[in-house]
């Protein structure tokens, strides 16, 4: 059970941003914040929107921060869109906490951010090594890209644990379109 009641009451944009995704309890828990939730959500849609990372490799950073962080609402709303974006059963079990990410049949680009996640969430840093060779397959801005889809999650995961938010039951998560229109995956 949450530690704070779900927010049922929102701002029209709001209500908008959370309908285009679904009326998932982590945006009634988080939507107490008014303008600051609202400001987050619009950040969210550009994200998860953006074409810059490709949706396979940003679900398998969400999915490795979701483990690591153990974020249960995370993996269970994820795993799904993971699936459809073509993340394989054994990559899903790569991603595991315990697991050997060389395990998972990762492309080279893939398994480098996937340790880098790893890095990031386990030691706070990244070895200068990392990013030089992530900067150069990727570029600037999908290097940052992958870095903000990193930040975002481990911080949702945070939230999400403080708030002990229910896993929702019957809803699940849609990732927005850039123009906020719903698509699957």
């Amino acid at each position: 059970m949450t530690r704070v009641p779900y927010c049922e009451t929102m701002s029209d944009e709001a209500r908008h941003l959370t309908d285009e995704r679904g009326d998932l309890n982590v945006y009634h828990a988080l939507a107490h914040a008014g303008e600051v939730f609202t400001g987050w959500m619009v950040a969210g849609r550009a994200t998860l929107a953006s074409p810059v990372v490709p949706i396979k490799l940003r679900e398998l950073i969400i999915l490795r921060t979701a483990h690591l962080m153990a974020s249960p609402y995370e993996i269970a709303q994820h795993t799904e869109i993971a699936e459809r974006a073509g993340v394989s059963p054994g990559q899903r079990a790569a991603l595991e906490p315990h697991a050997e990410l060389s395990s998972g049949g990762f492309d080279e680009t893939e398994l480098r951010v996937l340790e880098l996640v790893t890095d990031l969430i386990t030691t706070k840093t990244a070895a200068a090594a990392s990013i030089h060779t992530l900067h150069e397959s990727l570029g600037d801005e999908a290097l940052i890209e992958v870095l903000i889809v990193i930040a975002r999650w481990s911080g949702l995961a945070l939230m999400l644990n403080a708030l002990d938010v229910d896993i929702d039951t019957d809803a699940r998560f849609t990732p927005p379109s850039r123009d906020g229109s719903k698509r699957s995956g």
